[in-house]
């Protein structure tokens, strides 16, 4: 496949998308209800196993018809990681992304994971993706119920010469509270980038934008982003300048085009301790004399949004449904002057260290970024709930071109560095880890800016337990286009390996 070929342009300079090529869930997710993940080992010669596998895999243009029909279709996607990819006879050194390469075990250290061997967090105990339980390939089900969701991968999971199934995640979308949400009752997802791009053939943009004079956004708030910042073979983000195109997205060899980097990182979710700190940490406000703090609100502060996804920004006493129910107003917001509603740059209203703006600055340059280059570590982010014998938590799997500019790059450089930002900083609070190589000199704690009697009123450091999130497992892997599927399930030429 031409890499030129994928960069053509439709009207208005958008780039032309192959929606027969790109598999579902990149740039439009599969969505809920039910999910299986299937962590598979090869067992013998995986090609013809993936041969007939590729029949089933979804494209995005499938996956658009089905959503049109009311979305209770079963889809499929299929990824390799480093070690499935060699089985399959191609170098995974060529694919042009090093933590790829590597593999997520071996880059734990780097993310923050415990080091302790009898951590439960360590790679040596995560039911899949350690140093002796790295899969070989992903399968993704996404059905209208279990009993839908576990027949259809285990029809295609079996067969002769089929894999071994190492781990199986069962997810479903919880929404008892009328919407989707994680296990800590947050609303999610809540805010996503979108993408630039016309369906070749048709022309019809994926993500309009929001009116002619402003093609850079989609909704307010939501930024129409290069298509190459998540499938390679198209132009990515300019990170110096925010709305042209940059430059062309490169994995290397000719299979990757239209491909996509997928990084899966299950996190068990301790509910019982982020509850009982959101009490403790209302107690400890009253006894320093800042009363009137419920948990709820101060839970809030924490993620920067109140549960129902109502961003703490436009709504800082209450969550509004009404505003957290339209997709135009629920990230109409930004944290300098520019964008308002207010300039929160010091954290009066959203803590500098909240979740949200350690995940997404928005506007708010950080020490290492301009406004251009925040763009450039977006994800798209296509999480699921999960539960497994009692253990509850959240699959959280995102789409890109570089796992080391992009998910490594938030979790490294936002989300576990204190210093991202200046005064008022702290360890994002939900996922955040403390760099190993700073070891305990850098306590967990959450900054609260209060006011007082100060000149810029009181920050408050509340000291945090251990995390509320302990990594149990995934891994890197890499999502070829329909072709390129097909082409892997082919032998290849010896000595070649694009």
């Amino acid at each position: 496949m031409d890499a030129e070929f994928a960069r053509g342009r439709g009207a208005a300079g958008e780039p032309l998308l192959d929606l027969d090529e790109i598999q579902g869930n990149i740039l439009v997710p599969f969505g809920g209800p039910v999910q299986h993940h299937l962590y598979l080992r090869w067992t013998s010669d995986p090609r013809p196993w993936v041969g007939r596998a590729a029949a089933a895999v979804t494209s995005t243009r499938a996956l658009l018809a089905d959503r049109a029909r009311g979305g209770g279709g079963t889809v499929v996607g299929l990824s390799f990681s480093a070690r499935g990819l060699r089985a399959l006879g191609r170098r995974p050194d060529t694919l042009l992304d090093v933590p790829f390469q590597d593999g997520l075990a071996a880059r734990s250290p780097l993310l923050g994971d415990p080091a302790d061997p009898a951590d439960r967090g360590h790679p040596d105990n995560w039911p899949v993706g350690g140093r002796g339980t790295t899969a070989d390939a992903l399968l993704v089900v996404r059905a209208a119920d279990h009993a839908a969701a576990r027949a259809a991968a285990d029809r295609l999971a079996g067969g002769p010469g089929g894999p071994e199934v190492l781990h199986r995640d069962r997810c479903a979308s919880l929404d008892d509270s009328g919407y989707e949400r994680e296990h800590f009752g947050y609303r999610d997802p809540v805010s996503q980038p979108a993408v630039r791009g016309a369906a070749r053939g048709t022309g019809a943009p994926l993500c309009p934008p929001a009116a002619p004079d402003r093609p850079h956004e989609a909704a307010p708030g939501q930024r129409r982003l290069w298509p190459g910042e998540f499938v390679f073979g198209h132009p990515g983000q300019d990170p110096v300048a925010a709305d042209p195109p940059g430059a062309v997205a490169s994995g290397g060899p000719d299979w990757t085009v239209n491909g996509s980097l997928l990084a899966v990182r299950r996190y068990r979710q301790e509910v019982g301790a982020f509850q009982a700190f959101a009490e403790h940490a209302c107690e400890e406000l009253a006894r320093r004399g800042f009363t009137g703090w419920t948990p709820d609100a101060l839970s809030a502060r924490l993620f920067g949004r109140w549960r129902d996804g109502t961003p703490v920004s436009l709504r800082p006493d209450a969550p509004d449904p009404a505003l957290s129910s339209c997709p135009l107003s629920r990230n109409a917001f930004g944290f300098t002057a520019d964008l308002g509603p207010v300039d929160d740059t010091r954290g009066w209203r959203v803590p500098v260290g909240a979740h949200i703006r350690k995940a997404y600055p928005r506007d708010h340059e950080t020490d290492l970024e301009t406004r251009a280059a925040i763009e450039t570590h977006r994800l798209l982010r296509r999480g699921m709930p999960y539960e497994d014998h009692g253990e509850r938590g959240m699959v959280f799997a995102c789409y890109q071109t570089s796992l080391e500019r992009q998910f490594e790059f938030v979790v490294r450089s936002w989300l576990n560095n204190p210093y991202q930002q200046h005064e008022g900083d702290n360890h994002d609070p939900i996922v955040g880890r403390p760099h190993r190589a700073l070891g305990d000199l850098v306590p967990r704690e959450f900054a609260l800016r209060l006011p007082s009697g100060e000149p810029g009123g009181t920050l408050v450091r509340l000291p945090m337990p251990a995390p509320f999130t302990v990594p149990r497992g995934g891994g890197y892997f890499f999502t070829p286009a329909l072709s390129a599927l097909r082409t892997l399930a082919r032998p290849s030429v010896p000595g070649r390996t694009r």
